[in-house]
């Protein structure tokens, strides 16, 4: 059995998601990084970084880093199709995304909500996070404009990649601007969000 270690509305929705879509048998272990659980031995031994997610595999590999999980996850279980064949041109497109939404629009997330983390000079914080808006309002866009004509990122199939996609829409600081501002990924956020599997994680993960 999979074993998650998760905190709400952090990385680790994209891997609840796909194992929901999946079936697949998975415990959830919840981290209370308002409590500084994330920085406690135990978990430190399972995650050095202190970062959430952690994904311990059935066999006791540990992994960290959604996108890799997300990858991992879709080999491990190619009768879900949530990915395309290895070296299709469909499978080209579906890893230059998904790395480019985990290399640039996670990132410009991280900067934005912990611009204190990337500097000693507590006066730049504010530098910072605009840039980091900006980047990340920019990269959205270049993701919608990737959803033409869609409805997802590889067209009429839905992947992996496009939960991924959802996951980092619903970090937006202005949830209602974005998807006003990106019709396209509007239209697949309301598509993700009416699958079972999508639904019932974001139940569990929202904070409002």
């Amino acid at each position: 059995m999979y074993k998650l270690f998760w905190a709400k509305s952090l990385g680790s929705m994209a891997v609840e998601v796909l194992f929901e879509e999946i079936g697949a048998e998975y415990e959830k272990i919840a981290i209370d990084v308002d409590k500084g659980e994330n920085r406690s031995a135990e978990f430190l031994a399972v995650n050095p970084t202190g970062q959430i997610p952690a994904l311990v595999l059935p066999d006791g590999t540990v992994m960290t880093e959604s996108a890799a999980m997300v990858l991992h996850i879709c080999d491990r279980h190619p009768e879900a199709k949530l990915a395309p064949p290895p070296g299709s041109p469909e499978s080209a497109r579906f890893q230059r995304w998904l790395i480019f939404m985990a290399v640039a629009l996670y990132t410009a997330d991280q900067r934005l909500y912990y611009a204190d983390r990337i500097t000693t000079d507590a006066a730049a914080t504010g530098g910072i996070e605009a840039a980091a808006r900006a980047d990340m309002d920019r990269c959205f866009a270049l993701v919608d404009d990737a959803l033409d004509p869609g409805p997802y990122l590889l067209g009429e199939t839905y992947s992996a990649a496009d939960v991924y996609l959802w996951m980092l829409s619903t970090w937006h600081p202005d949830g209602k601007q974005l998807l006003a501002d990106c019709p396209r990924i509007a239209r697949l956020v309301e598509l993700l969000e009416a699958r079972p599997a999508v639904a019932k994680v974001w139940a569990e993960n929202r904070e409002d």
